[in-house]
């Protein structure tokens, strides 16, 4: 017995009719004359009389009739329910942070991931931009936060741009003088608080200056951003900061900032591209895109 058997029994019995039942189901008058033959033939008792107003319900079928119903009841729900499992995501989404949680917009990223895909667990893992696209790249994160001037085009992921962070060169409060008038000349002679392999800053700076073809003095490697306006703010030298990491540190009055350039980096959001397809790797994706207002995406 099939499914369709059954709902072209119970839609000859409501109808009353062959015509109309097949004008309700969409289906060819033969096609639903077979279904009721077939049907007939497997229970092994008659369902319906054929008459010339129309077909009238058997005492057998009006017995099986509220059975057929709530058999189809429950195929119905059964079928909604695969349908729901189907569009529901669920799975654990490692994310790597290149910054303060907040800055990511994390709060919001799960308050839409909570409403939308509440089967989604989310790790979170704070980190650099570097050892993030490492993570990602060798599958150890399935996402991530990242300043993508360093991504190379055989790393094999796709980057969603998320916004231009604005960057600014500080130094010690004692060069407040000196860097009011440096050009980038004069700047690559002071001394530089500098950065770990494959830092973003770093890779920016370095263009900077090898397009002038200057080379920069550095006197220190700091490893983090705390760790370098801890350096500068004791008059070590100068150093690369988020613009508004340094309008915070100038207003404590700890550094003071270069204003002769604008730089900046590009924070975007990292997976694999063979990945792309993955339902968690996809909802995170277009929950981020959400949250940071990018273009098609909804609010």
């Amino acid at each position: 017995m099939e499914y369709y058997h059954l709902r072209t029994f119970v839609a000859v019995a409501e109808e009353e009719h062959l015509t109309r039942a097949a004008e309700r189901l969409h289906a060819s008058l033969p096609a639903v004359s077979a279904h009721v033959r077939g049907l007939e033939d497997e229970l092994g008792v008659p369902l319906f009389v054929r008459t010339p107003r129309g077909m009238r319900l058997t005492d057998e079928g009006k017995a099986l009739l509220a059975e057929a119903r709530r058999a189809l009841s429950g195929l119905d729900a059964v079928l909604k329910r695969a349908g729901a499992l189907k569009r529901e995501v669920t799975g654990v989404a490692r994310i790597g942070l290149n910054n303060e949680a907040a800055r990511m917009r994390v709060p919001e990223l799960l308050a839409v991931l909570g409403r939308r895909h509440p089967g989604v667990e989310v790790h979170l893992v704070n980190s650099s931009s570097p050892r993030i696209l490492d993570a990602v790249r060798q599958g150890k994160l399935d996402l991530g936060f990242v300043y993508d001037n360093i991504i190379e085009p055989g790393d094999g992921v796709a980057a969603l741009n998320l916004e231009n962070v604005p960057m600014a060169v500080v130094g010690p409060t004692s060069f407040a003088a000196r860097m009011r008038q440096a050009d980038w000349e004069a700047l690559a002679g002071m001394p530089w608080v500098w950065f770990s392999d494959r830092c973003p800053f770093q890779y920016l700076l370095e263009t900077s200056f090898s397009c002038r073809s200057l080379t920069i003095n550095k006197v220190m490697v700091g490893d983090n951003d705390a760790t370098l306006r801890t350096l500068v703010a004791a008059g070590i030298g100068l150093t690369l900061l988020r613009r508004d990491d340094a309008l915070d540190a100038a207003a404590a009055g700890e550094v003071c900032l270069w204003e002769c350039a604008e730089l900046s980096l590009t924070l975007s959001l990292v997976h694999r591209r063979d990945r792309a397809e993955d339902r968690v790797v996809a909802a995170v994706a277009a929950a981020v895109a959400e949250v940071w207002g990018l273009p098609g995406h909804r609010r």
